[in-house]
């Protein structure tokens, strides 16, 4: 007999609630080697979706009300995980919402997939069989740019299609070797977070179709508040991701050519050097300070991926330090080569052709820094 407990947080859910329960349970009574707990996870609803729930629980008999302070969804479902690790006895895990746009009649695909070996089943929208069909369009719009967004921003590669839905299933054996205190989204980004979690952790996550239904009572939780910290935690969660590499990469790339300029102004107004001269000297010290930037805060790895872990011989940063030499004077010749293009053949005006040009030597540099220079770096992310 395998034991299920079925998350449900709840805020102001009054009109929902007492359908979402029976729902679970119908599916419960006519599924057999299972058994069945819920646990109702809620923010101290003022619309007595406790005490509906909680009379409920007296009738079934396999209902446990936590209440706590209203901190958003992720601190709900992290409180609701950690009492379950702590006082419930489960093998299996869902979670699911309470606005019935899950269907507790999925449940049976979710457990079917946990017993076929998987450790963290997604109940998909977007996989073949799964619908949003009457969903509003604005609402399937914001659902497909989340996924595309947190897909960039945190670097997910793995072939999941909906990262932010909220109907799974997990095992206790993988959950309880996630580090819940680690995951600190409050909001809706949570399910992005956890799946993120088990993914580092090398568990085996899988997707089932759902019909996915929209809300027909009570009204939606999601405020642009919730959007910025959606947005936020997305970009910090994981600094190993593309994308905040290449932001770094900029960064480290703007306070080289401060170096620049203020080594270059340095030798001609004090040293009283050629400025040919004191130009290539700045050229290669602004390029030394970036590899040596580059090094130690670009690629040096950050989040779940392990950090450098021996130092690396003289000879062997020599070597990077020539690959990064060489890549980048490339780089600043198709920037040059660019501008000058654009400029003295497509009489482009100078300001945007400089753009283009420092655009297109920054995207080269930035290739040849993580496919040659520090590619075991970006194997490893």
């Amino acid at each position: 007999m395998k034991r299920v407990l079925v998350t449900i947080p709840t805020y102001n859910e009054a009109l929902n609630i007492q359908q979402v329960i029976e729902g679970v349970e119908n599916v419960a009574k006519q599924l057999k080697g299972y058994d069945f707990r819920l646990l109702i996870i809620d923010d101290r609803s003022p619309d007595s979706t406790a005490q509906i729930a909680r009379r409920l629980g007296k009738h079934y008999g396999n209902i446990h009300v936590l209440s706590g302070k209203k901190a958003g969804l992720g601190k709900a479902y992290i409180r609701g995980f950690t009492y379950a690790l702590k006082n419930e006895i489960f093998d299996i895990l869902i979670t699911m919402d309470a606005d019935m746009s899950h269907n507790p009649k999925d449940i049976p695909e979710l457990l079917r997939a946990v017993t076929s070996g998987a450790d963290y089943v997604i109940g998909s929208r977007y996989i073949t069989g799964g619908t949003t069909s009457d969903s509003p369009f604005l609402r399937r719009l914001n659902s497909r740019v989340a996924n595309f967004v947190a897909r960039r921003l945190v670097g997910i590669e793995e072939p999941v299609n909906d990262l932010t839905g909220g109907f799974k299933a997990m095992k206790h054996d993988a959950l309880v070797k996630v580090p819940l205190k680690d995951l600190r989204s409050k909001g809706y980004f949570f399910q992005v977070n956890l799946l993120h979690a088990f993914l580092a952790h090398g568990f085996i996550v899988c997707e089932v179709p759902i019909k996915f239904a929209n809300r027909t009572l009570g009204t939606s939780k999601l405020k642009l508040k919730d959007i910025i910290e959606f947005l936020y935690s997305a970009y910090k969660l994981n600094p190993d991701a593309p994308i905040q590499k290449f932001v770094r990469f900029g960064l480290v790339g703007a306070c080289g050519a401060v170096v620049n300029i203020s080594t270059l102004s340095a030798l001609i107004h004090f040293a009283q050097i050629n400025a040919l001269l004191a130009a290539a000297v700045a050229i290669e010290v602004s390029i030394i300070f970036n590899f040596s930037l580059n090094h130690t805060y670009t690629f040096k790895g950050y989040g779940s991926y392990p950090a450098h872990t021996r130092r690396e011989s003289a000879k062997a940063l020599l070597r990077k330090l020539a690959t990064y030499n060489s890549g980048v004077l490339v780089g600043a010749s198709l920037s040059f080569a660019t501008f000058a293009l654009l400029y003295q053949i497509a009489n482009l005006h100078y300001l945007p052709a400089d753009i283009i040009a420092i655009s297109v030597g920054m995207i080269w540099n930035y290739w040849v820094s993580t496919r040659y220079v520090w590619r075991a770096i970006d194997k490893r992310a």
